[in-house]
């Protein structure tokens, strides 16, 4: 392509390649004005192009970061209310140590054993002394597990029995109510002194009909079931703990 200029002209001479016959036009004044509004105009447009693309491109990096902090917090607060529960758990593992803590050694020093203790020899005297009355043996309701037990640390450290709102509530065994009240995790919740470092738990009853210091024979209602505390549907938390420490309560419990 050739430019040549004349007076106020612009004539333009388009060469092809491979030696063709040439082709020309000229361009006056105003045709060139309004070829480079129409330049300035494109390269407007292009310079415009190339920033929303910088900015769509800014937007992805920011949009990709959000979601992976998003991802983060997510796994931040699974692992946060897990460290809840178990706290939670932790707490009544310390009520319950402390309740046996207390007991044997105020035995040991020959001091009056506390309500609780006196009401579970009471217990266990209406049992003929029989031991096998105060294993927690007996299945506090009848219903399928939804949950199972679990030795993981943060897992599962009880069954869960679904059952119908309002389904009596049984004690596992001969003891006495060590706790019985309003826990954060399992709401309306209900713990029994089977003695000898064996003791059950039951949560997310709508109702209890036993208080702390009551002696409970197997079989007793002692609360009817719901769905208090963290729960998202009725039914029973059934824990067993020996010295402070929950096993599974399939390995207790043999008599429906």
């Amino acid at each position: 392509m050739k430019i040549g200029r004349h007076r106020s002209e612009l004539n333009v001479i388009l060469v092809p390649p491979g030696g063709g016959k040439p082709s020309s036009f000229t361009l006056g004044r105003r045709g060139m004005m309004i070829a480079a509004v129409v330049l300035v105009g494109v390269l407007g447009l292009v310079v415009f192009s190339l920033r929303i693309l910088g900015e769509v491109g800014r937007s992805s990096l920011t949009i990709s970061r959000l979601k992976r902090e998003n991802a983060r917090l997510k796994q931040n607060q699974g692992k946060l209310a897990t460290l809840e529960d178990e706290l939670a758990r932790l707490r009544v593992v310390e009520r319950r140590m402390a309740k046996l803590m207390g007991i044997e050694r105020q035995e040991s020093e020959g001091e009056r054993p506390p309500a609780s203790a006196s009401l579970l020899g009471s217990a266990i005297g209406t049992s003929g002394g029989d031991y096998s009355g105060r294993m927690p043996t007996l299945w506090p309701v009848h219903g399928e597990i939804s949950r199972g037990f679990s030795e993981e640390r943060g897992g599962h450290k009880g069954i869960d029995i679904a059952v119908a709102r309002e389904t009596p509530v049984r004690g596992a065994g001969d003891g006495a109510v060590d706790f019985a009240g309003k826990d954060e995790v399992f709401g309306n919740m209900i713990i029994l002194n089977h003695g000898s470092g064996i003791s059950s738990l039951y949560g997310h009853n709508s109702s209890l009909t036993a208080k702390r210091g009551d002696a409970v024979h197997k079989g007793q209602i002692i609360a009817y079931s719901g769905s208090s505390g963290r729960s998202s549907a009725p039914h029973l938390h059934f824990e067993i703990s020996r010295y402070g420490r929950q096993v599974d309560p399939l390995t207790f419990l043999s008599e429906q």
